[in-house]
């Protein structure tokens, strides 16, 4: 990432570092450390790591940091919504693993067209030598092409694998929260080698976009805790913005001496 962008980047860190953090990760804290145990000890999720992470090294503000945080927030959700479900924790566990297995794979494909599609059959290709039934690996290849914002998501073929799909898809639009002005769109400009005077023109255009995915939540965890994210990005996105306001001069002499 060039200079310009990583300062950028630490900086918004530090005014997001003055907001709340979201009512889903405090209210919810024991699931979460479940998830987070599954993720980082189930030996399918240590393995697929392994194989995926070397596809992550140019990560497009979609890395292996963003599909992580994916993976544990999507699992939580199902073991939260899961309740209803299912009556064997084995089971219920079980569809966490595919979900945040799906987390980790359905950006895989993120720089080519139609990336939610390339990832599902990549996903299948890479998943044909694990011990996964069929249905377990169509399940996990719906979630991934459901995961794109604003398309008509398809019907799954099951419960649980609409269950995982749901959670990947509200997972994933969290991060269109803070996680968008921490993280991803330095990553994203950099990539594209936007300079910053650009990237002033297209953020409030980019921070009044992340208000439509407000009401796309699909479970209902998603749709009682997603839209704060969205907020909570916002009001951070409108301060960054205030700050690249104030200090866009100095930034543009900076990048053209990086340059």
């Amino acid at each position: 990432m060039k200079e310009i962008y990583l300062r950028l980047m630490n900086e918004a860190r530090c005014i997001a570092a003055r907001y709340e953090v979201p009512e889903f990760y405090r209210r919810f804290k024991p699931a979460l450390a479940i998830s987070r145990r599954i993720f980082f000890h189930s030996p399918l999720l240590t393995h697929c790591k392994e194989l995926v992470t070397p596809l992550y090294v140019d990560d497009f503000g979609h890395g292996l940091q963003h599909a992580t945080r994916v993976s544990i927030d999507a699992g939580t959700i199902v073991l939260l919504e899961g309740e209803k479900y299912f009556t064997v924790q084995a089971e219920l566990e079980r569809a966490v693993v595919l979900v945040q297995l799906a987390g980790l794979l359905h950006d895989m494909k993120r720089t080519e067209e139609e990336h939610a599609s390339a990832g599902a059959q990549a996903a299948k290709e890479l998943l044909r030598d694990f011990p996964l039934t069929p249905v377990e690996i169509q399940c996990i290849a719906e979630a991934i092409v459901n995961h794109e914002a604003f398309l008509e998501p398809q019907t799954c073929d099951t419960l649980t694998g609409q269950l995982v799909a749901d959670a990947l898809y509200d997972a994933d639009k969290f991060r269109w929260g803070p996680d968008n002005f921490t993280h991803t769109v330095w990553y994203m400009m950099s990539y594209h080698q936007v300079d910053i005077a650009e990237l002033f023109g297209r953020f409030p255009w980019g921070v009044n976009g992340i208000l439509r995915i407000r009401n796309t939540f699909r479970t209902n965890i998603g749709t009682q805790y997603g839209p704060e994210f969205i907020d909570l990005g916002v009001r951070i996105g409108k301060e960054i913005y205030q700050h690249l306001q104030r200090h866009l001069d100095a930034l543009t002499t900076d990048e053209e001496n990086d340059a």
